[in-house]
């Protein structure tokens, strides 16, 4: 059995590969499909080719987060692969915006969802020459990556497929467990988990990965761009390193006990011993090097993940 360090080292050094069982696909397809998408998200998909991909939001009126995604190019039709947790929320938001546009959405059941992260992820699908799939480039944990379509009654062949040609190039196959570790050590905070609809996209650190401030007008941009433009982030995220793993929800405080943030999420890292966790701190305070204290110990910002200046 490949350990949980090594499974996360596969993820950022060679390939790792698993089953994307929490998501969903809804297929967009009519004339109006990309112009009206480009409406309703928060990056560019104006401009894609099949086999494209792109990691984008849809977000509230309020500039909070609904939901991420991304949207693959299959030519024909456009897929989005979304949260499980979030596609009903996402159907009934898109469906109130289709007005006179030639556009249809279908929630997709007979789609699987496989994937494999790192930077030989592009040879071990190449490798796997799975005749049925369509591969898009999703780079999901930080190192490149691969999410590939195939039929649901393919779907084990293709994985074991896909495993097996990982395998040759020194990678493996990946839990759930290992994909946070990877997740963590590479600053990729995770939607539902790290962010959600408590968060803008600038202080969840989703600036260069999912805004496009060129792109024309979407669904929640007037917040969004106001706080690019002259707001200021009350708060941002940041990844800690700390002796032992703080519980979700919990407190960040000085050493003189003023509180400046809470926890999101944290692991120990058993490469190193030591405790990883995202955190959200008052914005004077999320700098790097800065010492906090958590409910069991001491802690210090070693990254503030967040790229806009305000």
């Amino acid at each position: 059995m490949t350990t949980l360090s090594a499974q996360a080292d596969a993820l950022a050094t060679t390939v790792g590969v698993y089953r994307l069982e929490d998501v969903a696909i809804v297929r967009v397809s009519g004339d109006d499909r990309r112009t009206w998408l480009n409406g309703q998200l928060t990056n560019d998909v104006r401009a894609t080719h099949a086999g494209d991909a792109v990691y984008a939001l849809i977000i509230h009126l309020s500039g909070k987060i609904l939901t991420d995604l991304f949207v693959l190019d299959r030519g024909d039709d456009l897929a989005l692969v979304v949260p499980s947790s979030t596609v009903d929320a996402v159907l009934e938001q898109l469906g109130k915006y289709i007005i006179m546009e030639d556009v249809e959405l279908e929630r997709l059941s007979d789609v699987a969802v496989l994937s494999a992260q790192g930077p030989a992820a592009h040879a071990a699908v190449e490798r796997a020459a799975l005749p049925s799939a369509q591969a898009f480039p999703c780079d999901r944990l930080g190192a490149g990556g691969y999410d590939v379509l195939v039929p649901q009654a393919d779907a084990d062949a293709a994985f074991r497929a896909l495993c097996a040609a990982a395998e040759a190039l020194g990678g493996s196959a990946v839990d759930a467990e290992a994909r946070v570790l990877a997740a963590m050590r590479s600053g990729r905070p995770r939607f539902g988990t790290d962010f959600g609809d408590r968060q803008y996209p600038q202080e969840a650190g989703l600036r260069e990965r999912a805004l496009s401030f060129g792109k024309g007008c979407y669904l929640g941009q007037e917040i969004v761009c106001t706080l690019e433009s002259r707001g200021q982030l009350v708060r941002k995220i940041v990844l800690l390193d700390a002796e032992t793993a703080p519980a979700p929800g919990s407190a960040v405080t000085l050493s003189d006990g003023t509180e400046v943030g809470s926890v999101t999420s944290s692991m120990i890292d058993p490469a190193t011993g030591r405790a990883l966790a995202f955190a959200y701190l008052k914005r004077a305070y999320a700098v790097a090097a800065q010492p906090v204290r958590l409910e069991n110990g001491d802690a210090t910002v070693t990254r503030v993940l967040v790229t806009t200046n305000v």
